[in-house]
This record gives C-alpha cells, sequence and structure tokens, in this order.
C-alpha cells in the first residue's frame, strides 16, 4: 500500500500544472479514485475544441419529465463536488460506494471512475435485491428488521436530470429499511458528469 501511495504522490508530482486551466474548484485540478483495483485520475477535459457527442448530447426527450432537486424529504441530493468528495473519503475507503443504475451494456461502454453497476430493474428481483444488501452490510433481522449499522453508504446516479431511475431505485431502497442517512442522490448523472468534461472509463 506504501508502494501504491509513494506511485500517486510521484504521479501528482509529475502532472503539476497540466490540469491547472480547467479545474474541478479552485483548489481541486483532480483527483485520484481506485476502480477496480487501479487507480484513475479523475479530472475535467483539457481541450478547447471538445463537443458532447452521443446519447447525453440530446436535449429533445419526449415523456422524460425534469427530476426534482429534492426527492425524498430525507434524502440529500448532491452535485459533481459533492460526488467527488464521496469518492476520495468513502469510496477510496471503503466505506462507501456510487452505485451506477443504467443498464448493464450501456456501463460496461462507459461509466464514472470507480462506479459499480446496478442495474435499475434489479429493483424488482427480491432474490438479487436480498444478495445486494447483504453485500452492502445490511443484514434482515429475525423480526423482519434491516440491520444497517454497518451498512455502506451509498451514492446512486443514472443518466441524468430526466431519468426516473435513481428516484425509483432509492424508493426501493428506503421501502426495504435502507436508512435515508445513508443514501446520496446524485441527480445530474452521466449527462452532467459528461457536460462538465470529467474522466470516464470503460468497464469491459
Amino acid at each position: 500500500m506504501k508502494i501504491i501511495a509513494f506511485i500517486l504522490m510521484l504521479a501528482v508530482v509529475a502532472s503539476a500544472g497540466k490540469y491547472d486551466k480547467v479545474k474541478i474548484t479552485p483548489d481541486m485540478p483532480y483527483i485520484y479514485v481506485y476502480h477496480k483495483g487501479k487507480a484513475v485520475k479523475v479530472h475535467r477535459i483539457q481541450n478547447t475544441k471538445h463537443k458532447l457527442s452521443g446519447e447525453y448530447a440530446k436535449i429533445y426527450r419526449p415523456g422524460k419529465d425534469i427530476q426534482p432537486i429534492k426527492t425524498h424529504k430525507d434524502i440529500q441530493t448532491i452535485g459533481e463536488v459533492e460526488v467527488l468528495q464521496f469518492m476520495s473519503k468513502k469510496g477510496n475507503k471503503k466505506k462507501g460506494l456510487l452505485v451506477d443504475l443504467r443498464p448493464k451494456k450501456v456501463y460496461k461502454k462507459e461509466s464514472i471512475p470507480s462506479a459499480v453497476n446496478i442495474p435499475y430493474e434489479t429493483k424488482d428481483n427480491k432474490v438479487k435485491i436480498k444478495k445486494i444488501l447483504k453485500i452492502l452490510g445490511a443484514k434482515r433481522k429475525s423480526d423482519g428488521s434491516l440491520d444497517t449499522s454497518r451498512a455502506l453508504d451509498i451514492a446512486f446516479y443514472c443518466d441524468g436530470l430526466w431519468s426516473e431511475k435513481s428516484p425509483e431505485f432509492i424508493k426501493t431502497f428506503l421501502d426495504l429499511g435502507y436508512p435515508a442517512e445513508k443514501i446520496l442522490y446524485y441527480r445530474g448523472g452521466m449527462q452532467m458528469w459528461k457536460i462538465l468534461g470529467f474522466t470516464t472509463v470503460t468497464n469491459k
């Protein structure tokens, strides 16, 4: 672990100044997160000619209503800076999990670094949900209640401001007994992540 930390430190020194044109915040040009066991530098695209293309460049979305900022009175909605803080302070320390709710084939093509995939449709599969809760550290007690004393914090995201996947999945988790204080909602999702030019990864 010390060797990995040393390598990361050298990488930070070597790349200093390369990401100071378009920063995340005035004091944060980039961060490192772990994705599938490898360190990934998360920063914003520095190419002045870069333009958004593909699915997340679309504006016209019939039947897709904009999601409210507050999806539930007890759930905290977060933006990109808070997502990065979550990735660094919770994800890197294995105290939290960033969850991508989009379809598996879409997740394989591209996702936010460190995110794991739980397809939205999984919410209707009781067997899979039971396994997921166990993996997250939640256990069903003999009286039927859910013991979440050791459960991970979770930040859910999906396609973007117009997608209902995250709000509906969050409702499922709340109904199962997962505590609201351990759930975060990244409303901007993949579309806002890409609009702001953040690093993405493939998951093949």
